[in-house]
């Protein structure tokens, strides 16, 4: 099993010392690099040329404007990027005699390439759907391959493939080279890198048990330092686990059931109740066994998984609360095109967005935070499996992790801060110009319930991940943004809402109808 030292100096020659990689391909038999290097430029011209004349045609005549053109619209434009992402590169090695790649060029060729080949794999399987959808349900097919699935279906493919070849990706990079940068390939590629690998089977064996096998499960120390803590605490989450359940499904049912609450806000409001339900279950259920629980522990699968799911929730509540923030300037600031610019494409995209944003952020996370050797270390000094806390038990150094951290930290954190801010000093200016006191109180308590949302979420969060990972640190803080936060988001926004309380009014007192916004 390696030594810090010994991890760390792999670390180094990884990315600083092999700057770049030297890409054999043929070079065993330069007589084919020639006849290579005609096919493949004919082969990528001819690439672009089709693929490039399959889309202008789809798009400009009507009468392909059908979910089968769709689809060959995405895997031509896929198809171009595909082999745009190694087509140049291995041309202008086929005629080069020193055939590099730097070490950036050779991550991002790898993610690309093996994304968007991942990408061709499911949307080919979506495109026979689309085929057996109209050969053999023609009568039914416009109902069943509908615009909404179309671009659903898409999508999905697109995101499968790339999330799959990021994680694969830093699988793949963080792997000891030990300064070994010959690639015996044309292009980057995975089976090739991982044959770069300069630790031998056993010690990879070795590895691998001592961070998932002899590691069957975590201890988490928690407050056990402070054992009187541990009963007030009990209570505290319980009480606060309950209403959390309580107030924003709630929310939820009467957002839903009330036709005059099918407005943005109350769109993104709902989003941000059922993240919320999920993030305190990810985590709550848990608090409250070992804190009643002399023996604290959680499995390794069971660590993974509370880290990816509340890590991923929590990358979400971040970016969905600087939506909301938009959402309100656009509401007070824009009243007359608010409809118009808040339209119901473009909540689902901006409330998407902010779901694939938080879950991807995770993924990476946690695949980097987990592959760290830890040398047999499980005691965890937190309340929860957190990426800071599980951090301090590697024994390897930790500087990229950490920096990597910082930097998505403040992309996560302070950049959706600072656009709250701004976008609430644009509110200011725009609500003291209102005439009427009724709707200068109206939007200022609005606004001020989200600014209190944004305060008690992003401080504590802020003081947990922009500093470095040190044992013991923020366990309190933390309970803020994953328990409290949560609890306190359904009183803030409804305690003086009269919509909300006009709704729970009519929906006690008649049956509520379903409609939507335009």
């Amino acid at each position: 099993m390696y030594s810090k030292a010994a991890w760390g100096n792999q670390h180094k020659e990884n990315q600083s010392t092999t700057e770049e990689f030297i890409l054999l391909g043929m070079s065993d038999q330069p007589q084919l690099e020639l006849l290579l290097f005609v096919l493949l430029f004919i082969g990528y011209m001819m690439t672009l040329l089709g693929n490039v004349t399959i889309i202008v045609v789809s798009r400009l005549d009507p009468r392909l404007h059908t979910p089968m053109y769709f689809f060959l619209s995405n895997l031509s434009f896929l198809d171009i990027c595909y082999t745009t992402s190694v087509g140049p590169q291995m041309l202008v090695n086929f005629l080069s005699a020193r055939k590099a790649i730097s070490w950036g060029g050779c991550v991002a060729q790898l993610y690309i390439s093996l994304g968007l080949g991942s990408t061709e794999c499911l949307l080919l399987a979506v495109m026979a759907y689309d085929r057996y959808a109209a050969v053999c349900q023609p009568l039914r097919y416009v109902t069943i391959i509908s615009h909404h699935r179309c671009l659903l279906m898409a999508a999905s493919s697109w995101l499968g493939g790339l999330v799959n070849s990021l994680a694969q990706t830093v699988l793949t990079i963080q792997l000891p080279r030990c300064g070994r940068n010959h690639i015996d390939h044309i292009f980057c590629e995975l089976p090739a890198l991982l044959k770069l690998v300069c630790a031998d089977t056993s010690i990879i064996e070795n590895q691998h048990e001592g961070n998932q096998s002899t590691t069957e499960e975590f201890i988490l120390l928690g407050v056990s330092d402070q054992p009187q803590l541990e009963l007030l605490l009990f209570v505290l989450i319980l009480i606060s686990y309950m209403m959390t359940l309580l107030g924003n499904i709630t929310i939820i049912v009467i957002s839903r059931l009330d036709p005059r609450l099918h407005t943005p806000m109350y769109f993104f409001l709902s989003n941000l109740s059922f993240l919320d339900i999920c993030y305190t279950t990810s985590l709550g259920p848990q608090m409250l066994v070992n804190f009643l629980s002399t023996h604290k522990s959680i499995s390794w699968g069971g660590c993974v998984a509370q880290l990816y799911i509340s890590l991923g929730l929590g990358a979400t509540e971040c970016l969905l609360l600087a939506v909301m923030a938009l959402d309100r300037y656009a509401a007070i600031c824009q009243p007359l095109r608010y409809m118009t610019i808040m339209s119901h494409r473009l909540c689902l995209l901006m409330a998407a967005s902010s779901w694939f944003g938080g879950l991807v952020n995770s993924l990476a996370q946690t695949v980097l935070t987990m592959q760290l050797p830890r040398c047999g270390r499980n005691h965890i000094d937190h309340i929860f499996c957190e990426v800071p806390a599980l951090l301090t038990l590697a024994c390897t150094d930790t500087s990229f992790n950490e920096a990597e951290l910082f930097s998505v930290s403040v992309m996560l954190l302070v950049v959706p801060v600072s656009l709250i801010l701004i976008s609430y000093g644009y509110i200011g200016a725009a609500v003291m110009r209102i005439r009427s006191s009724e709707g200068r109180h109206k939007a200022f308590s609005t606004c001020t319930s989200h600014l209190a949302v944004v305060s008690l979420f992003y401080g504590p969060a802020i003081y947990m991940y922009l500093q470095p990972p040190s044992k013991g640190q923020g366990k309190i803080a933390s309970l803020f943004y994953t328990m409290f936060t949560p609890m306190l988001n359904p009183l803030i926004y409804t305690l003086r809402n009269k919509e909300v309380h006009g709704a729970l009014r009519r929906l006690l007192r008649r049956k509520p109808g379903l409609t939507g916004w335009s």
